[in-house]
């Protein structure tokens, strides 16, 4: 068979199964037998040998594209009677679907569901993939709720290959009521030394008197919304609202609304989603060590206050500043793990002073608040004088002591061996002189007394 006759035949072969795809077995069986009554005629039993492997690429050929077209003629139609459902968490909302009529009754073939909503804190599409009907998302209630899913099949049916249906998806409009200005402002929280937490805000420009500010929270741990626990006052408007450690889970959201009472309009509510462990504030540091050393070096320690946060949770900032002979001030910050800094040499500066605050570090939370700043502590050069003096006059009476000492023992080493070696020197005759000299004038005294 030489190529005209061999791409002629795997044209017909295309040709034929085209035309007729649900036929595709006999055609495959028609093909077959062709192809051995050419062969038999021509007598050439090695060339069918030689020619057999083209054989079973057509048929490979055939039956992928069979498969193909079979899995073409499924239809995928996407989820129905999608939903949104709010459960009065203050953010949560519940999706739902179920799946596509058509496919209710397909065995072959496995199905799950390809989710998309936006993500309005991160302005962008999060997607989900699920084989369940439903799913459980956060979204801010101050804007409107997108979502889109599609049916994703495969399986026998469509020979391995996933099959995606078109988008179904569902705008939820946020209730947005009331004038644009009545909304509160400047909204913010502080979570006191893991203690306590405060959330503040301000009254709207646009809010009519008299009116009153309520405040509602959720978590995981909570069935329903409740209401604050303990208002702040100000002027006797509530401004604020206090929560105590207990109610505050860590790693999870805490959603918020805020909403206000007036018997003139309806005002705007506001939503915030937080995560406590964000808003942290550890206590000031109440006491700087500082410890100076011979060669001019000041080593910075200081003690944590009595709190619950985790040592290994913080970072420090100490801030140093110096005074030159002129008056200037020279500031230097170093951010540090550790609860010890020692500085730099204290030349050319009279005085050296330092202060220190924390935060949290981000092994623990994402962000933090900075701590007030501890006192300065201060160090003077004269001090350092005074102790490296103090030093130097210590080593000196030390060293004097020492060598006198030593002296002291070469002397008494000396007389020792001077007096064995001439008992009766000079200088040992000349001092028993001397003491029978002031005998004999002693006795003369004597007698002329008498």
């Amino acid at each position: 068979m030489n190529s005209v006759n061999r791409a002629l035949l795997q044209t017909k072969v295309l040709i034929k199964f085209s035309e007729h795809p649900s036929s595709a077995d006999a055609n495959i069986v028609l093909l077959i037998a062709q192809f051995f009554n050419r062969v038999q005629k021509r007598g050439a039993r090695r060339m069918l040998k030689s020619k057999m492997w083209q054989l079973t690429a057509i048929l490979m050929l055939i039956s992928d594209w069979s498969q193909c077209i079979k899995s073409q003629e499924i239809t995928v139609d996407p989820p129905e009677n999608i939903g949104i459902d709010d459960p009065g968490h203050l953010g949560p909302l519940y999706i739902y679907w179920t799946a596509p009529t058509s496919l209710t009754n397909l065995t072959a073939c496995s199905m799950r569901y390809h989710l998309e909503y936006f993500n309005t804190y991160q302005s962008r599409w999060t997607v989900i993939r699920t084989v369940r009907t439903w799913y459980r998302a956060q979204f801010d209630l101050e804007k409107e709720v997108r979502v889109r899913i599609s049916t994703l099949l495969k399986g026998a049916c469509t020979n391995g290959t996933e099959l995606k249906s078109p988008f179904t998806e569902m705008v939820l409009p946020p209730n947005n009521t009331g004038p644009v200005g009545s909304r509160v402002q400047g909204f913010g929280c502080v979570f006191y030394q893991k203690e306590f937490m405060e959330c503040t805000w301000e009254t709207s420009l646009e809010e009519p008197t008299p009116s009153q500010y309520s405040l509602y929270y959720w978590h995981r741990e909570m069935e329903q919304a409740e209401e604050c626990p303990q208002y702040i006052h100000s002027n006797g408007v509530r401004t604020g609202c206090k929560f105590t450690e207990e109610s505050l889970p860590e790693f999870s959201d805490f959603n918020i609304c805020i909403n206000s009472s007036s018997p003139k309009v309806v005002l705007r509510s506001a939503f915030f989603s937080l995560q406590i462990q964000n808003y942290v504030k550890p206590a000031a540091i109440e006491t700087v060590h500082l410890e100076a050393s011979p060669d001019r070096r000041l080593q910075v320690q200081w003690d944590l206050p009595n709190e619950r946060i985790p040592r290994h949770c913080l970072e420090y900032e100490v801030e140093a500043r110096e005074e030159g002979v002129g008056g200037q001030l020279l500031l230097q910050r170093n951010v540090t793990n550790e609860m010890t800094l020692t500085s730099l040499s204290m030349d050319g500066a009279q005085r050296k002073c330092f202060r220190v605050r924390s935060r949290m570090h981000h092994y623990c939370a994402d962000r933090g608040f900075w701590s007030d700043w501890s006192r300065w502590s201060c160090h003077s050069d004269t001090e350092s004088d005074a102790v490296v003096g103090s030093a130097v006059i210590i080593g000196i009476i030390i060293s004097v002591l020492i060598l006198s000492l030593f002296g002291w023992a070469l002397w008494r080493t000396w007389k020792a061996r001077e007096g064995e070696r001439m008992p009766f020197g000079p200088l040992h005759k000349l001092m028993e002189y001397s003491k029978e000299l002031s005998a004999h004038s002693n006795f003369n005294k004597t007698r002329e007394n008498q």
